[in-house]
């Protein structure tokens, strides 16, 4: 894990599973994901979470609060609003 500093940022792996039902199940948080192309699959997500996290980091992050909420930030949400850690 990297010190909580304005100045960084880390990125999350998250490993699910859906059993027969498509409930999801959590298996896994990974704190260093592997970002390989290992698959032709992993090959365009990774390439689509890159470019999304540039889009929330940099895109976002330096637009005018007001301008925030058009900003494109990919296929990224924010679900929860909490005052910093």
């Amino acid at each position: 894990m990297m010190d909580n500093t304005k100045s960084s940022s880390e990125l999350y792996g998250y490993d699910i599973m859906l059993d027969e039902n498509y409930v999801p199940w959590l298996i896994e948080v990974n704190s260093s994901p592997a970002m390989d192309y290992s698959t032709d699959i992993t090959r365009e997500l990774v390439k689509e979470v890159l470019e999304d996290c540039i889009k929330v980091m940099v895109d976002f992050h330096f637009a005018p609060k007001r301008k925030q909420s058009t900003i494109d930030t990919g296929n990224f949400k924010k679900i929860y609003k909490g005052k910093p850690i």
